[in-house]
């Protein structure tokens, strides 16, 4: 069956393309009545409000079952899915100014700002921000399994979401049939990626001592699974053998996974770099250490 899509407007866009629109009959009105000057001036505007917008402005937001696309006239599509994104929040562009952002963001400028990676190569102009309107917040809502946060007044609604999701779990609790089965795939390969790493620390008359956590929003780090967003976390000591003192114990972690707490269930994100963090993370300290000695290394900490 055809995967069926849902659209919304950009109303950035459109607002744009109407006001050049607007400004390309005054140039002509302008030349038509020999205003030569007033019409060049026109003519240079609507251009600025037609072709910028039609460059770098998306034109709508495509939603179905497995993600949404922000789509442009001329530039390839910017497509996100669904179970790739680890966080939605809203976001005012004309406070959180970066280099991506252009000269029209001043115009609507609250946009839903998505965290995650997005399909295929990562361009220049890909900041997975979608302009916010009913409707895109409607279709955001109906298709994405999470809370979009960062709402004026958070604090309050959730408060009532929190209250809301007590009633819920005391009703049922929240489903771990996708959230488990990923927490031990990646303890599986955590584990043998620190094989040769406890190796090498064993050379050094060093060893490694690794624990899972739970770690919550508020950096509490916790042995179970808590009924909010979490972030799975490989918490790694490298120290001499049976050290005590805590001065003398190098600590580094590594996310591992991402989770949110959905309608029903725990939904989760992997974090695609483990391989490499663990490469330079785990590398880069035990040859300082080496190098230094472990007394001097936390000492530079």
């Amino acid at each position: 069956m055809k995967n069926k899509k849902q659209y919304a407007l950009n109303k950035l866009f459109n607002t744009l393309v109407i006001l050049g629109l607007i400004l390309a009959w005054g140039s002509i009105y302008c030349f038509i009545h020999n205003d030569y000057a007033l019409g060049f001036g026109f003519g240079a505007a609507a251009l600025i409000f037609i072709v910028l917008p039609s460059i770098f402005t998306p034109y709508c937001y495509a939603f179905d079952s497995e993600g949404v696309s922000i789509c442009y006239v001329f530039l390839p599509k910017e497509r996100y899915l669904w179970k790739n994104i680890r966080a939605i929040e809203v976001e005012d562009k004309t406070i959180n100014y970066s280099y991506k952002s252009n000269i029209f963001d001043f115009l609507f400028a609250t946009v839903f700002s998505i965290e995650g990676a997005p399909v295929g190569k990562h361009r220049f102009y890909m900041d997975g921000h979608i302009r916010k309107s009913f409707r895109t917040k409607y279709l955001l809502e109906k298709y994405w399994d999470g809370t979009i946060t960062g709402y004026m007044f958070e604090d309050l609604k959730n408060w009532f979401n929190k209250r809301k999701a007590k009633k819920q779990a005391e009703i049922k609790e929240h489903l771990t049939d996708e959230v488990a089965p990923m927490e031990q795939e990646v303890r599986r390969q955590t584990k043998d990626l620190l094989k040769p790493f406890v190796a090498e620390a064993k050379q050094y008359n060093l060893e490694i001592k690794s624990k899972y956590y739970y770690i919550t929003s508020d950096g509490e780090e916790l042995h179970y699974r808590p009924k909010e967003n979490y972030t799975f976390t490989l918490i790694s000591e490298i120290s001499r053998f049976n050290e005590r003192d805590e001065n003398r114990i190098v600590t580094l972690s590594i996310d591992l996974l991402y989770v949110r707490l959905g309608k029903t269930a725990y939904r989760a994100v992997k974090n695609e770099l483990i391989e490499e963090e663990f490469k330079y993370t785990f590398s880069d300290t035990l040859n300082e250490i080496y190098k230094s000695g472990i007394e001097a290394y936390c000492k530079e900490l």
